[in-house]
């Protein structure tokens, strides 16, 4: 009787805490939809643990007074199913894939199914409890490949994540196969192997899993802002900030390999006639489509919008020759570009430069401006070369015409 009532306790203690940490848990999700962004990723996970709140009340009270129903067994097994499926959904929204709930929905079917043959038809209580550490780590394996999958670069906070996920499967399948070798005989081993899963186990997965799942959201959020910061409003290409940041990252990289560099600056041509004539709204559609074109185009150049009508082209690993061919390519899609309500043709002057082992930044940029600036006064729509010589910053400037 005293070893009977001792293991009540410890089952009690047990779910008492698993229950006060997932409560703690979901409340915080709840508060960080309302606050970190991605409301709806959030409000899922929060019902994920929501799910283990009420599982674990249910579990209390099968354990104190409904030990022989089938029903409250089922019960227990779909609900602790449920929190790893929201969980899994809430992974898979948050990257952009379909959540698939006939999925979710067939897990739970199979649950049933399992649940009630070896209660019915073959009665064991090992194998019945091992179908949901076994379900749920199914569920979270699906969760986590949605964000840890080939060809995705993985975000910094989703790297804890995914390991506390698979820490998570782990402890579950341990479990699971620690009740799947029970078999329908007791075994002091492996009820021993089961009970160290789940007092020392799960309390410290679900708080791990719970933590890392708000540092995920702040990390989406903090993503969303730098994102929001180094973004063109209008065109939705870099700002000058990015666009001048990715011009330091790849004159270090020209520096350490070796390898060449070009840049140019390209306006477009009548920009303030375009505006003032035809009105604004055709002027942003015009930049909008400079920057698409850009962004599409074969020579797949770093650019971003560096102000006004201007943006800044870098081409890493070809040299002045390769990228005046490709600049001149730009310029006559430039002139093919139709804005509908725009009457007249849209040109674009550019000038180019390569980097040398002197220059930085802010050389290699007004290089290019002073080259821009030939074009302009050459009569518009061509590209310039400033080509520094080596012994002194003296520009020669080529130019060419369609």
């Amino acid at each position: 009787m005293g070893a009977a009532q001792t293991g009540v306790s410890t089952d009690f203690f047990i779910l008492t805490i698993l229950l006060m940490v997932n409560a703690l848990v979901a409340t915080a999700l709840l508060l960080a939809a309302r606050s970190l962004g991605q409301p709806l990723v959030a409000r899922l996970l929060a019902a994920a643990f929501g799910c283990n709140v009420v599982m674990y009340i249910v579990d209390v009270l099968y354990i104190a007074m409904f030990r022989d129903s089938l029903a409250m067994f089922c019960l227990l097994n779909v609900l602790a199913t449920l929190g790893t499926m929201f969980a899994a959904a809430a992974m898979r929204v948050r990257v952009g894939l379909p959540p698939k709930l006939w999925i979710y929905a067939a897990a739970q079917v199979l649950t049933l199914a399992l649940t009630l043959y070896f209660w019915v038809i073959d009665p064991n209580k090992g194998a019945r409890g091992a179908i949901v550490p076994l379900m749920a780590s199914a569920m979270i394996i699906w969760g986590t490949l949605a964000m840890w999958r080939p060809g995705r670069k993985l975000l910094l906070g989703e790297r804890p994540m995914i390991v506390t996920s698979l820490a998570m499967v782990t402890t579950e399948s341990i479990g699971g196969i620690a009740l799947a070798l029970r078999g329908r005989e007791p075994d002091a081993f492996l009820e021993n192997v089961y009970m160290f899963v789940v007092f020392i186990g799960l309390p410290a997965m679900t708080v791990a899993l719970g933590m890392f799942a708000l540092y995920l959201l702040a990390s989406d959020l903090a993503d969303k802002l730098r994102r929001t910061a180094e973004t063109d409003s209008l065109t939705g290409a870099p700002n000058r900030r990015a666009i001048e940041a990715t011009g330091r990252r790849v004159i270090t990289e020209s520096a350490t390999t070796g390898r060449p560099l070009c840049a140019a600056l390209c306006d477009l041509d009548q920009f303030k006639y375009i505006n003032d004539r035809f009105g604004h709204a055709l002027g942003d559609e015009v930049l909008c489509s400079i920057s698409l074109l850009f962004e599409r185009h074969g020579a797949k150049p770093l650019h971003g919008r560096y102000g006004g009508e201007e943006f800044l082209l870098f081409f890493p690993n070809r040299t002045l020759i390769e990228v005046h061919d490709e600049v001149e390519n730009l310029r006559r899609d430039v002139m093919a570009i139709a804005i509908a309500g725009l009457p007249i043709q849209i040109t674009a002057s550019f000038g180019l430069t390569q980097l040398t082992p002197i220059d930085t930044l802010a050389t290699l940029i007004k290089r290019a401006d002073q080259a821009l600036y030939a074009s302009k006064q050459a009569g518009r729509n061509r590209t310039t070369i400033a080509e520094p010589a080596a012994a002194r910053p003296r520009q020669e400037f080529a130019s060419s015409r369609a």
